[in-house]
């Protein structure tokens, strides 16, 4: 089925559901846009190997090396978002997997709850940020929050985002225990997150453990993460509420529908810029012949006279 493959994410506040992944084709179908956020902050900055086959599924290898390590290619710019030997890797991996374990379930210097790095100065998760937290999140330079839960949301949260120049994605995933996460939205938000423009970023739900730890075990699997290691980070945030249908979810997900995704998105896209240069170039066509017409009527004219 096709999918949702063009998320606009305005240099302010975007507000943006993905209801129904039936509704989801090529385009805008299924999102909305509400009230945007701003400040002089928003000035200041403007700026094909489907799914890896056979990951291995054990802890990782205790001889590490200086090799490469591929990056699922999605043909979109990945560059220094991600390790790129197996040694930068290992560290990252073992470091994360440890925060995870050690991740607070109160609030600490500040911190959400449940905070913690996905990539460093580029995406953050968290539960819900309150008022207590504001000051800490501010430190991060945050472009952009992605909202995985549709609430009202509250007036010192609008307020610090608008204080702060952040756009405001909200993508409303439902409780993963409800119902299976529709792919739509879950490309819905990669199609956000992985936009390197809209870094620092912060994703969140309510708690910073379901919904947020299944759309980071994406970027895990996306990073080349084998799934032992992505079911370790989950399960280290997600204790002692460790849901079966998210492990499942992690374990058995395909990075190829997100390669699928762009690849439509991308092509979508060419196909929209080579119709609009046929239409530039049909427009100039036609206004020549035009002006040929009424020159030629006029020497006509003057003839007859």
């Amino acid at each position: 089925m096709a999918e949702a493959t063009q998320t606009t994410v305005s240099r302010r506040s975007t507000r943006l559901f993905v209801k129904d992944q039936d509704s989801a084709e090529v385009g805008t179908a299924g999102i909305a846009y509400e009230s945007r956020y701003g400040s002089s902050s928003d000035e200041k900055e403007k700026e094909k190997e489907k799914e890896r086959p056979a990951r291995e599924t054990g802890p990782p290898s205790g001889n590490v090396d200086a090799r490469l390590v591929p990056i699922v290619d999605l043909g979109i710019d990945l560059s220094g978002m991600f390790p790129t030997t197996a040694e930068d890797m290992g560290k990252q991996v073992t470091k994360s997997i440890q925060a995870a374990k050690a991740s607070n379930k109160s609030k600490v210097d500040g911190r959400p709850v449940n905070f913690g790095i996905v990539l460093p100065d580029m995406i953050y998760r968290s539960s819900f940020p309150m008022t207590e937290d504001f000051q800490y999140l501010g430190t991060l330079g945050l472009k952009t929050i992605v909202s995985l839960v549709d609430k009202d949301f509250p007036a010192d949260f609008k307020a610090f985002m608008k204080a702060n120049g952040i756009r405001h994605c909200v993508i409303e995933m439902q409780g993963t225990k409800k119902v299976q996460i529709p792919d739509a939205v879950m490309n819905s938000i990669m199609d956000v997150v992985l936009n390197k423009e809209n870094h620092p970023l912060l994703i969140h739900c309510n708690h910073g453990k379901h919904r947020t730890g299944c759309a980071a075990a994406v970027i895990r699997h996306i990073a080349g993460w084998n799934v032992d290691q992505i079911v370790q980070e989950y399960q280290g945030f997600a204790e002692p509420k460790i849901r079966e249908c998210d492990i499942k979810y992690i374990t058995e997900y395909k990075v190829s529908k997100l390669v699928d995704f762009f690849s439509r998105k991308i092509r979508t896209r060419r196909s929209s810029v080579l119709t609009s240069s046929r239409m530039q170039k049909l427009l100039v066509a036609s206004a020549a012949a035009v002006a040929v017409w009424i020159a030629t009527g006029l020497l006509w004219g003057e003839r007859v006279l």
